[in-house]
């Protein structure tokens, strides 16, 4: 059966307003780049909307994704890997699997094939990512075709259960390559339900990093176009946020700064040109940060990395580091073996009223329980005139990023901000912003203490 000529045609819903069921094909494939835009953007209401009622060209959206070149191929191959990642209409879901699985051969030929853009392999990355199903058929296509990080991905996006030998439960994020063969989490339960929750919440990280690259690129290679009115479903939160789990776990302290802090950047913070370095981070906080008559407090240290910095700028004896994870505190003394270092909770800072000079918090507000409390704490702790140093992410602009960022924060209980949440939460506490900065997603922020009066 020749793609366009599908039996689900006859399921989709009854056509409305006259338009030819080719036609939205015809106007998605269009040379003129003003139609094909406004085409995509009916396509996505029609898919991901439940307000909309309108009928969907399945196979003649295949037909496009497996035809000649086009900007619209990739955007389109996006969106149905979207659908079948629970972002669109329930019931296209099923429809959508069952015709990427019968035209699976001309898709795999795409992938291979020499015009298929960058964007438009990582867009059928994606898709394919969704169809464990069909791991025998896709897998020797896409070892012909991507490197080792993403034939890993896709093999772990495949693997059909937590016992399934490509699993790699807990040693699957951001890709199994990264993780050098080590050994598993020591605390993961042994079987059960839990288990299977926390295998299915790191797949869904994994499909969210293919998917928010794919996104990515086709925003620098074909561009989205405005979807004002397009309102994805919140994707469905996992039973068991898979977070916690490389909290407890000293080998994922030590592969943060190298393997799971760049992934995070990418996800969140769009960050996939490293537009926004380690470096730049060090600069800014150099540059940002004045500390009035106290210590100075890098809250959240992780393994110490911007406590070394401060370190350096200020001193060892003037700097405390304060963290709730006990692993990742023992990298951070080994690191700045003269600063202090403190086990605590952010919410309730051992300092008293006014007492440090300056708070850092750098590429950890994010991931703290009750950052309403935290900045509170912050601000009591804070003498007069002090800054608050932070980097963290903004809540993305364009809706399918924000999709796949919203799915990362589901998996490891993070969160982005919008700055206008962000900017009235801190001067509700006394703490007035002077700077905030960053490219796309990433956020740079400087506030200062007001002082009495």
């Amino acid at each position: 059966m020749r793609t366009g000529e599908h039996a689900d045609q006859a399921q989709l819903p009854t056509q409305r307003g006259g338009r030819a069921p080719g036609g939205s094909r015809a106007a998605l494939a269009d040379e003129d780049r003003a139609t094909c835009d406004a085409a995509f953007a009916r396509l996505a209401r029609e898919l991901f909307d439940p307000a909309v009622a309108g009928p969907v060209d399945l196979p003649g959206l295949v037909a496009l994704v497996c035809g000649p070149p086009h900007p619209d191929r990739a955007r389109v191959a996006f969106a149905l890997g979207a659908v079948l990642a629970d972002g669109g209409r329930p019931y296209l879901s099923d429809q959508v699997r069952a015709l990427v699985r019968a035209e699976l051969d001309a898709l795999l030929g795409t992938l291979l094939s020499g015009e298929a853009e960058s964007a438009l392999r990582r867009a059928l990355l994606h898709l394919l990512a969704q169809l464990p199903e069909e791991r025998a058929r896709i897998m020797p296509a896409v070892l012909r075709g991507a490197d080792e990080a993403d034939a890993a991905r896709m093999r772990r996006c495949l693997a059909d259960s937590p016992a399934d030998p490509e699993s790699d439960l807990g040693r699957g994020w951001p890709s199994p390559a990264g993780w050098e063969d080590a050994a598993p989490p020591a605390d993961l339960p042994s079987g059960g339900a839990e288990l299977a929750a926390l295998w299915r919440a790191e797949t869904a990280a994994v499909r969210a990093y293919l998917g928010a690259r794919a996104e990515h690129e086709i925003h620098q290679q074909v561009g989205w176009p405005d979807l004002p009115e397009l309102a994805l479903p919140e994707p469905e939160p996992p039973a068991a946020p898979f977070g916690p789990l490389l909290d407890r776990d000293p080998v994922a302290a030590a592969r943060f700064e190298d393997l799971l802090r760049p992934a995070e950047r990418e996800v969140l913070g769009g960050n996939w040109e490293d537009l926004v370095t380690t470096y730049d981070e060090d600069a800014y906080l150099c540059r940002s940060l004045r500390a009035a008559p106290g210590p100075v407090l890098d809250l959240a240290c992780g393994s110490g990395r911007w406590t070394r910095v401060l370190a350096e700028q200020l001193g060892p004896d003037r700097v405390i580091g304060l963290d709730a994870l006990p692993d990742a505190l023992a990298r951070a003394r080994q690191a700045v073996p003269r600063a202090c270092f403190i086990e605590g909770d952010a919410r309730d800072l051992p300092f008293p009223d006014a007492h440090l000079g300056a708070v850092n918090c750098s590429d950890a507000l994010h991931l703290l329980p009750d950052v309403e409390r935290v900045v509170a704490e912050v601000a009591r702790c804070l003498h007069p005139a002090g800054t608050f140093t932070v980097s963290t992410f903004r809540r993305a602009a364009r809706p399918f990023q924000r999709w796949m960022q919203r799915r990362h924060e589901q998996v490891f209980g993070a969160r982005t901000f919008a700055p206008v949440e962000l900017a009235e939460l801190l001067t509700a506490h006394g703490l007035d912003i002077v700077d905030s900065s960053g490219p796309g997603s990433f956020l740079l922020l400087t506030a200062r203490k007001r002082g009495p009066g």
